[in-house]
């Protein structure tokens, strides 16, 4: 398994798939995060634990327990996602190949911003053509904690967000929307708090924040496309659609993972029959798997206020 940056990285300088897929795989925080497997066929076919078996001690000359454990099948689709990125020959003709390269970076940004809402929110039963997203996977399995059960939900609570992550097996990630962050940094110069909510650097200075050693992805910096998880959900005590929610996930082999027919490609078409229009074709057959039944925890009713221990 590999993220779509590694894959990238591993095409070579010279290849000129490489920098489309950059621009797509570092269009959020998230994609940059979470592997792709390879599928084989038209299905993903998977087993997830159901049960344990019984096993017991003995006594002599008494006989040994037996039994097996429960797996259940399951099985995940790839959909896919195809789109022609069009560039007018008038535009290079002034602006040169530097702008049709602007262009194919925008139309990147808005796959992989489909890509993302897909993996939070998509429904397959209202749009068979999607998979489904965390929110409706998380309906599954008791991976959802209520922040604040009343109406009109609550500010995100810590012993809350601890419960969430003690009920992810293997967690690695946390995601909020960028709105949050602020929250983050006001809990980190809170002195009750500190210690808990840290703010940290990457390697090269990059401001980075995590909680219980789980580095918090925010999705996009600050733009022009909406909020990742905006405070539009009606909380589980019902009221106005005021509240967000936060995952933890644990991205690996075996926990929650993409998975995809084959790597993502694109073929420039060049300039069309048309004289007109230059073409570049994205294809990439796609789809998600949560193979451990807690890979995923959803953190519902989050108002945007002080974060409370």
């Amino acid at each position: 398994m590999k993220t779509l940056v590694e894959y990238a990285k591993g095409l070579g300088t010279d290849s000129p798939e490489r920098p489309l897929i950059e621009m797509f795989a570092t269009s959020s925080d998230v994609m940059s995060a979470i592997p792709f497997d390879g599928l084989t066929g038209a299905v993903y076919e998977g087993f997830r634990q159901a049960a344990l078996p019984t096993v017991g001690f003995r006594g002599i000359n008494e006989p040994s327990t037996s039994g097996t454990g429960v797996l259940s099948p399951f099985q995940e689709s790839s959909y896919i996602v195809d789109h022609d990125l069009d560039v007018d020959r008038a535009i290079v003709d002034r602006y040169g190949e530097t702008r049709r390269a602007r262009e194919e970076t925008m139309a990147m940004a808005a796959a992989g911003r489909l890509w993302i809402d897909t993996f939070l929110k998509g429904d397959n039963t209202s749009n068979p053509r999607v998979f489904d997203g965390l929110q409706r996977r998380s309906r599954l399995f008791s991976r959802t904690i209520v922040n604040n059960a009343a109406s009109g939900g609550g500010p995100l609570s810590l012993l809350k967000l601890d419960q969430a992550i003690a009920n992810t097996n293997s967690p690695t990630h946390i995601i909020a929307d960028f709105a949050t962050m602020p929250l983050f940094i006001q809990a980190a110069r809170t002195q009750s708090l500190t210690g808990f909510v840290l703010q940290t650097w990457d390697e090269i200075g990059k401001p980075k924040m995590s909680y219980a050693g789980l580095p918090i992805l925010w999705g996009y910096q600050k733009d022009d496309h909406s909020a990742m998880l905006p405070f539009n959900e009606v909380a589980s005590g019902g009221g106005s659609p005021v509240t967000t929610s936060i995952y933890v996930v644990s991205f690996r082999d075996g926990g929650l993972k993409g998975i995809q027919l084959r790597p993502m490609a694109f073929k420039d078409m060049g300039l069309l029959e048309n004289g007109i229009t230059y073409r570049t074709h994205l294809s990439w057959d796609v789809g998600l798997v949560d193979e451990h039944k807690y890979s995923l925890t959803r953190l519902s009713s989050i108002t945007n206020a002080t974060i409370v221990a």
